[in-house]
């Protein structure tokens, strides 16, 4: 007979003069009941409620309201699939709730533990039990070679932890039991890729309330900055936890300890790691048996055991109400499983006190999640604001059909546009295609023959950037074509979406492919007409900085003739657009090499433009420069490194960055920090530069070579990573030589060329004579020329730095001006001084000298000229004062010198990048100036290197003195 029917007289869902159920799982059962009276069984009905609010509970006791017969349970792990069929078996719940006579019978609940084959099987099962418990991969109809329960055999469905139910196993159950009562439950009824749940909410009780009314307690927030790198990470997160939780015990000694990661294979070491600090705590996932998982958890509720370390999904659900702190050593980075994880820990004995404490690595927090783990707010408010906006956005809608089986794949009708790589000789294309990623799906893929494209398209779920208010999701198709030209070893690769085109590219392309150089690009072009550009886009091509956009386009009818020739000191051709004749109209981009025109066509029409763009590219000689646009800086293939560099300047990302972070074993983590990189020798017939990188005060050995496929290595550097940010956008996180590799260094030569990756970019020089006012001499008694770093109480002759602060001295005005003191690791300029009165922001470097007596050593200028092209990615900075405000927060040696901390608060809240000039100052005692500043001395190495510098200087709309003696 019927359990739940039979023993409903032992059963009161509101015990009088009892403290029964808590009001939202009273709110709950209404909610459900009134759903059952004027719903449909078609649609799911959604409960929304913290985790560790109860929604176990209401399980049970709809089961009794309901008067259900026959109930499946799905739950997503093998762990909750244990702890619920024990619950259930017991209702024990219900009994210290004073809701069911503790003299009832127990409940016959089978666990699923393998898949059944026939109806026969479920059929008897069914007939002696009235539970039935399983993970989806037992009884999904999604999988073949299983029988699923039969759909007249049960008369009602719950899903827990139902934010996975878009998952197509979860699917699968909910559309086969479509006439069954099914109610999911879950914290968070809204998933990271948005994807809907098909379920009507009907009752959402909001983790304010549950903080409100004392069921969940506070979290602390004990965030740790200490860079990427794991192992290093591992210790310090380790170190934190022993001293937050010895402290609890004091407190709490009941108290247990919950440690996340996300990979199996780092459970074992996590726990060696914490059981050889003094803990006692044993590992729990999905490949140990459930009855050693939950003996286990049994352990930790007794006390026997510290706590447990787990992995991802095992902590779904885990009932130890001891759980108080909680280390991330792997950070969930979606929202929904935040919520979910937070609730292990957030619920409130009676026997303990005081918040749950949560402990995690800041620096290694990704994705949606960053804003929670970089607020200074409290997250008692925060969290419960995040949801309130997820809940906000957790209608969607699904636009295509395009995974139907019915689905008919369209003709193509692709957009002509190819980045074109050169392939070895021996280049095809691998057999297998997989992505790596989740998020996208591989729905149709074809090749007709070897020399024909390869067409693939994947689906994946977009937001639609118009929708307001209710978030919208697609089945977002994105077709790739890749064509190999193996004849003239070419790669051409259009996609429409680069993201999707990443997902799997890895698995058919299993080498680095390096772009065409700009030389074989711009022949596209070369054999047409140049009387009508429609447009030219103009990149920077003399070290970017902040004052001179790094890109500037023109549009137009025969827009050449409104570009100034003076451009070509700066800047080099980044794009093109030339209307060729009536009927054609064709682009190209240097950047990745890129070239498009302006027309759409099926893949064999595809074919035949690329095989008209390789006769282009092979016939007839390499070009330096578009037709027309010869004023322009010029590009020609870099094969040789003629001379040793007078500045090697990292890719503008390192300036730019709101933040960065360098992570390194054994280390802690360097912040907001500019790599060093000098060039030392040339080797290989000057086609190998080798060179020091500096990373504060770790060095390593990096090699610059023209033959190799990859340019840049780095000796020793597998494991230093770069996290780069502007503002919740991550730009890179990858390894150091992956990110000079994609984001390559600019190589300054002494002739002024820039050398980029395989380019040199060869700007158009005019400048012979450097202007007299240039150059300025000081009077150097009473300074050690020999000595630079600043001294707070220097004896005798002062250092360089002290000496160059006197040297202000006489103009500076105390009311308006600021000097920073910057001499250290990390330094923007050893000073900065703010001239208020003239609107000028100074930066001056300094450098001691070579020799007791001033010359014209170029020894003595190697290292300032570098600094100087370093600055100038701080000109016209809009993140200058955020970037000195740091400083003078976390730097050892960075101090105000003159002016008031007041002082320079007032010139950082009125800071506008346009109010203000920028002059760089280079102070070497070691020049006499009556020598260096002369062009026509024999072996003058100071004044040929000074121009290059300055050009760049001037041209990024910056000044530039050079003080000697």
């Amino acid at each position: 007979m019927p359990y739940f029917i039979d023993n409903k007289h032992f059963f009161n869902l509101e015990p009088f003069n009892e403290h029964g159920l808590r009001d939202c799982q009273l709110g709950a059962i209404w909610a459900l009941k009134s759903y059952k009276t004027n719903g449909t069984n078609e649609v799911a009905a959604l409960i929304s409620m913290p985790t560790g609010s109860g929604k176990t509970a209401i399980m049970m006791a709809a089961c009794f309201e309901l008067g259900l017969n026959k109930i499946l349970i799905v739950v997503p792990s093998k762990i909750l699939r244990r702890q619920i069929s024990n619950q259930f078996r017991e209702l024990q719940i219900l009994k210290n709730r004073n809701c069911l006579d503790v003299n009832v019978p127990q409940v016959a609940v089978y666990e699923v533990t393998n898949r059944k084959k026939s109806r026969q099987e479920w059929e008897t099962i069914l007939n002696s039990h009235d539970v039935i418990v399983s993970h989806p991969n037992s009884i999904s109809p999604y999988y073949q070679g299983l029988e699923p329960i039969p759909n007249d055999l049960i008369d009602a469905v719950f899903v827990d932890e139902a934010h996975h139910e878009p998952a197509p196993t979860w699917q699968s159950i909910n559309s086969f039991y479509r006439t069954q009562i099914k109610v999911f439950f879950t914290a968070t009824p809204f998933r990271r890729d948005r994807k809907r749940m098909r379920a009507k909410l009907i009752y959402h009780f909001s983790l304010e309330q549950a903080l409100e009314k004392g069921i969940l307690r506070p979290i602390d927030f004990r965030g740790e900055s200490i860079g990427n790198h794991a192992p290093d990470s591992n210790e310090a997160l380790l170190e934190t936890a022993k001293a937050v939780f010895d402290e609890e015990r004091l407190t709490n000694p009941t108290c247990s300890i919950l440690i996340r990661t996300d990979r199996i294979e780092d459970v074992q070491n996590l726990a060696t790691l914490y059981n050889e600090s003094g803990f006692d705590v044993d590992v729990i996932h999905s490949k140990r048996s459930s009855s050693v998982n939950e003996n286990l958890i049994k352990k930790v509720n007794n006390g026997e055991l510290d706590g447990l370390v787990c992995v991802g999904i095992a902590s779904e659900g885990l009932d130890i109400p001891n759980l108080k702190v909680a280390v991330l050593h792997a950070t969930p980075r979606s929202i929904p499983y935040t919520i979910q994880f937070l609730g292990r820990i957030s619920r409130t004995p009676l026997d303990q006190e005081g918040p749950a404490k949560l402990i995690a690595n800041t620096d290694a927090v990704r994705g949606e999640v960053r804003r929670l783990y970089k607020s200074d707010s409290s997250w008692r408010l925060l969290i419960p604001q995040i949801v309130d906006e997820q809940m906000q956005l957790a209608r969607h809608y699904r636009s295509s059909q395009a995974k139907e089986e019915d689905f008919q794949m369209p003709e193509l009708n692709v957009y002509f546009s190819a980045l074109i790589y050169s392939t070895p000789a021996n280049f095809n294309f691998q057999d297998q295609i997989s992505c790596k990623s989740i998020d996208f799906e591989i729905i149709h893929y074809e090749q007709t023959d070897d020399e024909s494209p390869l067409i693939i398209v994947t689906a994946h779920n977009k937001p639609i950037d118009w929708a307001s208010r209710e978030i919208y999701i697609e089945d977002l198709l994105d077709v790739h074509l890749l064509y190999h030209a193996s004849e003239h070893n070419l790669l051409f690769e259009l996609t429409t979406s680069e993201l999707a085109l990443g997902s799997f590219k890895e698995s058919i392309i299993n080498i680095e492919l390096p772009s065409i150089t700009h030389g074989r690009l711009f022949k596209t072009l070369s054999q047409f007409s140049q009387s009508d550009y429609l447009m030219v886009g103009m990149k920077n091509s003399a070290l970017t900085g902040s004052s001179h956009p790094s890109y500037k386009t023109l549009i137009g009818s025969s827009v050449q003739a409104a570009i100034r020739s003076s451009e070509g000191r700066i800047f080099g051709t980044g794009h093109a657009v030339l209307r060729l004749d009536e009927e054609n109209t064709w682009g190209i981009a240097t950047r990745k090499g890129r070239v498009w025109a302006m027309k759409r066509g099926t893949a064999s029409e595809f074919k035949e433009w690329c095989d008209q763009l390789c006769t282009l590219i092979v016939d007839g000689p390499i070009i330096a420069n578009l037709p027309g646009l010869s004023f322009l800086a010029t590009t020609e293939l870099a094969t040789t490194i003629e001379e040793i560099p007078v500045a090697i300047i990292p890719d503008s990302l390192f300036f730019k960055a709101y933040s960065v972070t360098i992570s390194s074993p054994n280390h802690e983590p360097i912040r907001n920090f500019t790599p060093i990189l000098n060039g030392i020798s040339l080797q290989e017939n000057n086609s190998r530069l080798l060179g020091t990188l500096q990373l504060d005060d770790l060095s390593f050995n990096f090699s610059f070579d023209l033959n190799r496929d990859r340019l840049w290595s780095i000796d020793g550097a597998n494991n230093v990573t770069v996290f780069a940010e502007r503002r919740d956008d991550t730009i890179v996180d990858k390894r150091i030589e992956d990110v000079f590799n994609e984001y390559p260094p600019s190589l300054a030569l002494p002739d002024g060329s820039i050398i980029v990756g395989r380019n040199r970019i060869i700007p158009s020089n005019d400048i012979e004579n450097l202007p007299d006012e240039i150059w300025k001499e000081k009077n150097w008694n009473g300074c050690n020329i020999r000595s630079e770093a600043y001294d707070e109480n220097p004896n005798g002759d002062i250092p360089v730095i002290n000496h160059t602060i006197e040297l202000l001295k006489p103009s500076l005005v105390q009311e308006s001006d600021v000097i920073f003191l910057d001499d250290g690791a990390h330094e923007i300029a050893d000073l900065i001084y703010f001239d208020s009165a003239n609107s000028t922001i100074h930066f001056i470097h300094c450098k001691y000298s070579g020799e007791n007596n001033a010359g014209c050593r170029k020894s003595d200028c190697d290292e300032l000229f570098a600094q100087a092209m370093r600055s100038i990615h701080w000109i016209s900075s809009p993140i200058l004062l955020d970037r000195i405000n740091n400083r003078l927060a976390n730097a050892q040696n960075s101090q105000i010198v003159y002016g008031s901390d007041e002082l320079f608060e007032t010139i950082s809240e009125s800071y506008r990048v346009n109010n203000w000039k920028f002059n760089i100052i280079l102070v070497q005692p070691g020049f006499r100036i009556s020598q260096v500043s002369d062009k026509n001395r024999a072996n003058n190495n100071v004044y040929e290197l000074a121009i290059p510098m300055f050009e760049r200087i001037i041209g990024s709309n910056g000044n530039i003195e050079i003080w000697g003696t």
